[in-house]
Order: C-alpha cells, then structure tokens, then sequence
C-alpha cells in the first residue's frame, strides 16, 4: 500500500514538472500567425496569457483543452475600432472624394448652361430667312452643305417645312448649279436627319447663325 502512495506522488511530481515546462505554441490571431513560448497548461490559460482586448468570436481547439508542445491554436476576434487617426484619414479622403464630385458637378452644370446658351444663340438669325428647296449628294461624313450663297466656313440652321426638324450645317463646298433651282446640296447625313432620303428634295427655311 505504501509502495503504491509512493508511485502515484511520484507521477503527480513528474506530471507537475511536465505541465510547468515551457511550451512552443504557434497561434494564429485573425490570420496572422505567430510562435509563441509558454508555461499554460490549457488553451484558456493561454489566452488569458495572451490577454487580447478584442472580443472572442471563435477560438479552436476549445479553450479547456490541454496545451502540448507545437500545439496550434486558432483564434478569430472582433475587427478591431479605427483609431482616431485612421479615422481623420478616412475623413479626409471621403472629404476630398465629395469635393472632386462637387466639382465635376459645377463643371457638368456649367458645359449645360453653355450648351444652352449657345443652343439659343444659334435660334437668332444674322441673316434674312429664306425660302427655298434642298437637296442631297453623297460629300463626307460630316453636317455638311454646299451652297453658292454663302462662303465656305458660314453655319447655318436648316428648317424642314413640312416636319419642322432642324440642323446646323457648316458650308464647305460650292454648288449646286443654278439651272438646278436647288439652293442648298446637303449631304447624306445632314439630309436624312431632315427627312427620307428616298424624298429628293424638300422645301426648306434657312439662315445664317
């Protein structure tokens, strides 16, 4: 009987010794990892050694298992709170974004405005209005016209009587021929926006702007 008291103080002795003896555990806190040299006996005593300030979402292996040498324990907290300078800098940044905005707003507004202004300009005549008959032919890509009323470089608004559709051509070449009673040759684009091109001709109101 005493030989057994005898034995089992002894392995409480060794199992003593074996639990104060320093320990390399790695951890993993939030994904960064880490070695770590410690005397706990459990995961909890670890984590009480470790004494994070950030609440506790999950922590593996769970914190009363024991601790074994190279043990791995995983621990996931709460995001930690911007501190007052990264916050200033967020504030900045959000504050310098709303001003970059605001800006491209009042140019947006002011490229509007101009669009407007230039739209109204351009209803104002700086010549008498005149009647007469277009026609089409095929001469660039551009809102074109030839016309031997006007010079070349002359814009003009361009009103279709019987739809009432309105362009503005810019004269580069000279014709039509006067037999033709034509007094504007539009080319291909410029007429389809007025009307068919299947049409011909049409009856048109035009002046210099």
């Amino acid at each position: 009987m005493i030989g057994l008291l005898i034995v089992l103080v002894y392995f409480l002795v060794q199992l003593g010794d074996t639990e104060a003896q320093a320990k390399t555990v790695t951890a993993s806190i939030n994904g960064l990892v880490d070695n770590y040299t410690t005397t706990s006996v459990t995961v909890g005593e670890f984590l009480d050694e470790l004494n994070i300030d950030q609440q506790l979402i999950s922590v593996t292996p769970a914190p009363q298992e024991l601790l074994d040498n190279h043990s791995h324990v995983v621990i996931i907290t709460q995001p930690i709170e911007q501190n007052a300078l990264v916050a200033l800098n967020m504030q900045d940044t959000l504050e310098q974004v709303a001003e970059a905005a605001r800006q491209k707003a009042e140019e947006a507004k002011k490229r509007a405005e101009e669009i407007k202004r230039q739209a109204e300009v351009d209803l104002i005549p700086k010549s008498p209005v005149y009647l007469g008959t277009a026609s089409w032919y095929s001469f660039g890509n551009g809102m074109n016209a030839a016309s031997t009323q006007f010079p070349r470089g002359t814009r003009l608004r361009v009103i279709a009587i019987n739809s009432g559709k309105s362009i503005i051509v810019k004269i580069n070449d000279y014709g039509p021929e006067a037999w033709t009673d034509v007094m504007l040759d539009l080319n291909k684009p410029a007429f389809a926006k007025l009307a068919p091109l299947g049409a011909g001709k049409i009856q048109i109101r035009y002046y210099k702007i």
